[in-house]
C-alpha cells in the first residue's frame, strides 16, 4: 500500500490526490481525537445561477453573461479542535478550505481560509499562529447589510477587505462589559527587510443590547514594503455601527482606502488613485420567521471617476441549515470608473451601468 501511495504522490495526478488523501487522513483524525479532545467538521456549499448585462467588449460594444456561480458567499469546510489543559486554558486549532461549487477546484493553497494552532484563555483571550482570515473580512461582515455577498460594500473596494492573510500572529481578546478588540501581525521573514509584503491590523468594537459599533485599521505592503496599490497595498480604515428595533436591523458605514505616492494604475484603479471614500447605509428586515429582506445602497469616491450600487435581496431559510436566496442590484459609474456590479467580475465601459441579478442555495453542515 505504501508503494502505491508513493506512486500517486509522484504520478500526473498528484495534485489531485494530495488534497484526497489529506481529507482523508483528516476525517480519521477527528474521529479518533474526540477521545481526547473536541474535533468538528463543518462547511457551507454555496451554489446558483448569475445574470449581469452590458459587459465591455469593446468600443461601443456590450454583452449579456448568464452562468453557474455561488454570488451569495464563499463555499467552504473545515476542521476545528480544541483539548482542555485546566485552569481555564486550551490548546486549539483551526483548519478551513474555501473552493468553488462551480467545479469543485481549490485555489492556490490548500487550507486557504483558516490553518492555525493556538491557545484560548477564558480570561486573557485568544492567540492564534498561522494562516487566519484578515481582520477586515470579518468586521465588514457585520456592517455591511448584504453580508458578504458579490452586491455589497466589497464590490466598490476591488475586495480590499476580504481575504486571508499568511504568516500571521493573531490575537482576540474577551468581552469586558461588551468592548473587545482584535489584533493581527504578518510576518515575512526576510532578514532585513521587515517592511516587505507586512501586513498589520487591528479592531475595536462595543456591542452593548441593540447597539454595535466597530472600527478597525489595516494596513498591506507590497514586496518592496511601499503602499504602492490602492486595492492591494494601501491603508485600510473603516468605522461603522448597527442598531435593531424588533425585526429592524439597520446598518451603516464609512471606509478610506489610501496608498502611496508610488501608486500605480491597473484594471481595478485604471487612473491611479491614491485614495478612496466609499459610505454605505441599508437594513434587514426579519419579515417572517423564515424570510429575511435585505438592502443596501453604497458610494465610492475617487479621482477619476465614482460609482454608486444599490442592491436588494431575500433570503428565505428551508431549515436551520438550508436557505434559498435571491439578490437583484444596479451599479452606476461616472467618469472613468467601470465598477462592476458584482464583485470578481466583468466589467462595464467606463462611465457606464450595470444590472445583475442571482439566485440560489446554501446548505451549511
Amino acid at each position: 500500500m505504501t508503494s502505491a501511495i508513493h506512486h500517486a504522490l509522484r504520478g500526473p495526478a498528484a495534485r489531485a490526490t494530495v488534497p484526497c488523501l489529506c481529507a482523508a487522513a483528516l476525517a480519521g483524525a477527528a474521529s479518533l481525537a474526540t477521545a481526547q479532545g473536541s474535533v468538528t467538521l463543518y462547511g457551507r456549499i454555496v451554489s446558483g445561477v448569475d445574470y449581469m448585462n452590458r459587459i465591455a467588449e469593446g468600443p461601443g460594444r456590450s454583452s449579456d453573461q448568464l452562468r453557474h456561480a455561488g454570488q451569495w458567499g464563499a463555499t467552504w469546510w473545515g476542521l476545528r479542535g480544541a483539548e482542555d489543559l485546566g485552569g481555564g486554558l486550551s490548546a486549539v486549532f483551526h483548519l478551513e478550505s474555501q473552493f468553488s461549487a462551480d467545479d469543485g477546484t481549490v485555489g492556490d493553497s490548500f487550507f486557504n481560509r483558516y490553518a492555525v494552532v493556538g491557545l484560548r484563555s477564558q480570561d486573557y483571550g485568544t492567540l492564534l499562529l498561522g494562516r487566519a482570515m484578515g481582520i477586515p473580512d470579518g468586521e465588514v461582515w457585520a456592517l455591511d447589510p448584504m453580508g458578504l455577498q458579490a452586491m455589497g460594500a466589497g464590490t466598490l473596494q476591488g475586495n480590499r477587505t476580504w481575504g486571508s492573510r499568511p504568516n500571521a500572529i493573531s490575537y482576540q481578546s474577551p468581552a469586558w462589559g461588551g468592548l473587545s478588540f482584535r489584533t493581527q501581525l504578518g510576518l515575512n521573514g526576510e532578514a532585513g527587510r521587515s517592511r516587505a509584503g507586512r501586513q498589520a491590523a487591528a479592531s475595536v468594537g462595543y456591542e452593548q443590547g441593540p447597539l454595535v459599533l466597530k472600527a478597525f485599521y489595516e494596513e498591506i505592503r507590497d514586496g518592496n514594503g511601499a503602499f504602492a496599490s490602492l486595492y492591494k497595498a494601501s491603508r485600510l480604515y473603516t468605522v461603522g455601527a448597527t442598531y435593531r428595533v424588533g425585526g429592524l436591523k439597520l446598518f451603516t458605514g464609512y471606509s478610506q482606502i489610501r496608498s502611496g505616492a508610488l501608486t500605480v494604475a491597473d484594471a481595478d484603479n485604471p487612473a491611479g488613485a491614491r485614495s478612496q471614500q466609499t459610505y454605505w447605509m441599508g437594513a434587514n428586515y426579519q419579515a417572517t420567521p423564515a424570510l429575511v429582506l435585505v438592502g443596501g445602497a453604497y458610494r465610492a469616491n475617487r479621482s477619476g471617476g465614482g460609482g454608486s450600487l444599490v442592491s436588494l435581496g431575500a433570503n428565505y431559510h428551508l431549515s436551520r441549515r438550508t436557505m434559498l436566496y435571491g439578490t437583484v442590484g444596479a451599479v452606476s459609474n461616472g467618469g472613468g470608473a467601470s465598477f462592476s456590479v458584482e464583485a470578481n467580475s466583468a466589467r462595464p465601459a467606463p462611465g457606464s451601468g450595470q444590472q445583475g441579478v442571482y439566485t440560489g442555495i446554501v446548505h451549511s453542515f
